[in-house]
């Protein structure tokens, strides 16, 4: 595909990308970024992109980009209302800072060490599909086929994963307090 026809093929269904990329994540500056990400990954598959296929393509591609935002989105969920610290910045908790304080570096230390302790405390197989969803960001179809288990099983699996992992940061971080 030309770059002018490719460029004729994003005006024509760049406000259906993106309308469609709204309406599921109910925010225009996300639905911008998945809508730009849908290109992006049209163009990289532009060689083999048919013009009487690209539309369904190209919604699909940005509905399975929408789907991952919220699922992040998801995963974001608080520990305690009162804390405002969210599960995902526990365990994601790297400073994207190019200069950290020393105090916010010990901080950072001390919530990747309750993550660790929180997950070890986890039954073999919460912590098993914890590492591989969060940790090595595998889809839930990929665990499903390294587990040998229907794909519910491991959404279920993950869910009450979760709940416990929250439930023991809650206690470790309340035990820290102390």
């Amino acid at each position: 595909m030309t770059e002018d026809k490719f460029l004729e093929l994003i005006r024509k269904h760049q406000d259906k990308v993106y309308r469609h990329a709204f309406y599921l994540l109910k925010n225009s500056e996300d639905a911008k970024d998945m809508a730009q990400e849908t290109f992006i990954k049209a163009w990289e598959h532009r060689t083999t992109l048919r013009m009487e296929t690209a539309h369904s393509w190209m919604l699909k591609c940005v509905q399975n980009l929408c789907f991952n935002q919220l699922k992040r989105r998801k995963f974001q969920m608080h520990l305690d209302e009162e804390e405002g610290e969210t599960l995902e910045m526990l365990l994601h908790s790297y400073s994207y800072q190019t200069n950290p304080t020393p105090d916010e570096i010990a901080i950072k230390l001390e919530l990747k060490q309750l993550v660790r302790q929180a997950v070890e405390e986890l039954p073999p197989a919460m912590r098993s599909t914890i590492i591989m969803r969060e940790f090595e960001e595998m889809s839930y179809k990929q665990i499903a086929e390294e587990l040998k288990r229907p794909e519910n099983s491991v959404k279920s699996m993950l869910f009450r994963a979760r709940e416990q992992l929250r439930e023991i940061l809650n206690r470790l971080m309340e035990e820290t307090e102390e």
